[in-house]
């Protein structure tokens, strides 16, 4: 089987999607008030770019 090339945009709006449904299921679900936003959300966002900027690094190492 052969490997193919990650797509980055895909896992980026993968995560994105994920999280969003994660921190709408811990809020709905009272794990989370809705206050927590304010800092569970920048950091899932933070750490969506930080993913999809390493993806992007080792996909270019690759391709070299």
């Amino acid at each position: 089987m052969k490997r193919h090339a990650t797509d980055v945009t895909s896992l980026v709006f993968g995560l994105l999607f994920l999280s969003v449904c994660g921190l709408w299921f811990a809020v709905e679900s009272g794990a989370m008030e809705p206050d927590g936003l304010r800092i569970a959300g920048p950091i899932a966002l933070v750490s969506i770019g930080l993913v999809g900027i390493g993806a992007s690094l080792v996909r270019a190492r690759r391709d070299r």
